[in-house]
């Protein structure tokens, strides 16, 4: 293997991974199928829950952005025959002819279909706006029940074949993954809470835009079905895909699946640390009121919503909230590029779709802080006697000290995340003083106390 592969191979492991089917799906599996079903939805967790709880450390490199170039499809389709290497055996490059394997072809339609809608419609050059090339391997592992963007290229799973077909069929699981890319190269929004759902949903979004531009002929945001990976589901399966955004909730109701537990308004938002804290699930309430926007506004998805969505997502006050990113935030976001692209008319049905599903688009703002020091106790086990380390907090998400990495706030949550170790804090600040819980993805495992110094150097009260 060349050392090519094998830095591909560690950062497929540590990257930046996204796969379509939640941890959640994966789990029910494992409770309530057969045998056979439990250990392919194991195995599938083995690869996909241990790179996201370590996305849970923020592990965020700088990136540069290449300089722009002439727009062209560039894509390349491996195949890893059902093993794990990455990219495996290239099959397909670009310009070569269809052949016998529908799983190659499909990936190759699929990248193609999602570089076209980003070029024609948005004018971007690939995910990056410089011309990346698009990758893929098909035949990932033996009955893997997963698509992915493992922040280099794609990689699809041929399904089991008793709950899940191959994931190249469904051309809006590709350019929902496809969109992670664009995501991470403009906001970079922070994979976890309302961030990580706004991560998702505009991935979502990307997807279904993808499905309807490529459908014989094009849909209309009226006449589309809103189901993100419709044809994913065996004829085993009740339900008709993975999410819906015109009724989140509503995509499956399964006795080994499970009931999709999206909601649809934020009077039912999922507060929970599952699910890098419920990006796939409460993601359903910014993809309704995507729907509503769209469906209000007529036309195509992308004529005018989504070129609104478009504009928001890389608007760098996003990119400046990447950490603390909310609904209201995004939502304030469209309302303006509505009223900039638009209209005042197009800004009031943008205004009613959030204010639909419970959502007031906020004011201005700047990125929550926590600069300053602190002292951290901590106990695992929560035992009477704890270690206790001083640590301090800057504007810009991370923390330094004898201990370092990423702090994240939302509302009266604070999350914290170590750049050594599988540790995760998570409690509740209130003032200057912040508890909660230690977690190394287990279960919890002990205790923390985090206490605001003044500016003398005493502990605050």
């Amino acid at each position: 293997m060349s050392t090519m592969d094998h830095q591909h191979q560690h950062q497929h492991r540590r990257g930046s991974f996204c796969g379509v089917i939640p941890p959640y799906v994966h789990e029910q599996m494992a409770v309530h199928g057969d045998e056979q079903t439990r250990r392919n939805a194991l195995a599938a967790l083995a690869v996909d829950t241990t790179v996201r709880a370590e996305r849970l450390i923020a592990d965020l490199t700088a990136r540069t952005v290449a300089a722009r170039a002439t727009a062209h499809k560039e894509r390349r389709v491996h195949s890893a025959g059902n093993t794990a290497e990455l990219p495996g055996t290239l099959v397909r490059s670009e310009g070569d002819p269809a052949g016998e394997d529908p799983a190659v072809d499909e990936a190759y339609d699929g990248l193609g279909a999602t570089f076209d809608l980003m070029q024609e419609v948005f004018g971007r050059n690939s995910l990056d706006d410089a011309g990346m090339p698009l990758l893929g391997t098909v035949h990932y592992q033996d009955r893997y029940n997963n698509a992915a963007w493992d922040g280099h290229q794609m990689i699809f799973g041929d399904g089991d074949g008793q709950y899940f077909n191959r994931f190249t069929a469904a051309v809006d699981v590709i350019g929902h993954e496809l969109a992670h890319g664009v995501t991470t190269h403009e906001s970079d929004l922070l994979y976890m809470y309302q961030s990580g759902a706004l991560n998702e949903h505009f991935s979502d979004v990307f997807g279904a835009m993808v499905k309807q531009y490529v459908s014989v002929p094009r849909q209309t945001a009226a006449d589309a079905d809103w189901v993100i990976g419709a044809g994913l589901f065996t004829s085993a399966v009740n339900g008709v895909g993975l999410r819906s955004m015109k009724a989140p909730g509503t995509a499956f109701d399964d006795a080994v699946l499970g009931k999709d537990p999206q909601p649809d308004h934020m009077s039912r938002f999922v507060h929970t640390l599952d699910d890098n804290g419920g990006v796939h699930i409460n993601s359903g309430i910014p993809n309704r009121a995507f729907y509503l926007a769209a469906t209000g506004l007529g036309g195509c998805s992308w004529d005018k919503a989504g070129r609104i969505w478009y504009a928001a997502m890389r608007d760098p006050e996003l990119r400046s909230l990447r950490w603390t990113a909310q609904f209201t935030d995004f939502a304030r976001l469209t309302v303006q590029h509505a009223a900039a692209l638009c209209g005042a008319a197009e800004q009031a049905v943008v205004a009613d779709a959030w204010q639909q599903v419970g959502i007031a688009p906020g004011t201005a703002r700047s990125a929550g802080t926590l600069a300053g020091d602190w002292v951290l106790h901590f106990s695992w086990g929560c035992t009477d006697s704890s270690a206790q380390t001083a640590l301090t907090f800057h504007d810009d998400g991370s923390f330094t000290g004898d201990l370092s990495g990423k702090w994240h706030r939302q509302d009266g949550t604070l999350l914290l995340s170590f750049d050594a170790g599988a540790a995760q804090y998570a409690g509740t600040l209130a003032g200057d003083v912040a508890t909660g819980a230690m977690s190394t993805f287990e279960g919890a495992d002990g205790c923390w106390q985090l206490i605001r110094q003044d500016t003398t150097g005493r502990i605050g009260n």
